[in-house]
């Protein structure tokens, strides 16, 4: 039988297998700690969202988009630390990037030839910042 269910069968003697007592309390104990674990696996979830800025600042959140949020949020910041612009850095950082490429392309040797006949592609698909974005509706 399977080690986390509760035998009821008993042996050939008439006697159980297991003592049903302290089966029924270990599965108490791990209860109790299943609760505690989940417990402060949603603690820590509501202290993130409440570190998160989102509008309207009352929305609760799943917990993907907690996650997805501060993944976002995080890069904002590291931007707003790289570029010391506080409003609309992830543009700055993305220009900066962009200018880094360009000069680095250049400077390759026989790669002058072959951008200067064709436009270049960047290969980083642009992405928009929700914290940018939120500047833009103040």
């Amino acid at each position: 039988m399977s080690r986390n269910r509760r035998s009821t069968s008993t042996s050939t003697s008439g006697e159980s297998s297991k003592d049903p007592a302290l089966t029924f309390d270990q599965r108490l104990q791990a209860n109790a700690r299943e609760r505690y674990r989940t417990h402060s696996v949603n603690s820590a979830f509501n202290n993130l969202r409440s570190l998160i800025p989102t509008e309207p600042h009352n929305r609760k959140l799943s917990k993907i988009e907690t996650l997805r949020l501060a993944k976002s949020y995080i890069s904002h910041l590291i931007a707003v630390l790289v570029t010391g612009n506080s409003q609309r850095p992830c543009v700055d950082t993305i220009n900066q990037r962009q200018e880094v490429e360009d000069e680095t392309t250049s400077t390759s040797i026989g790669r002058d030839d072959l951008n200067s006949s064709s436009p270049r592609s960047s290969p980083y698909r642009q992405s928009i910042c929700t914290f940018c974005v939120t500047f833009d509706k103040c």
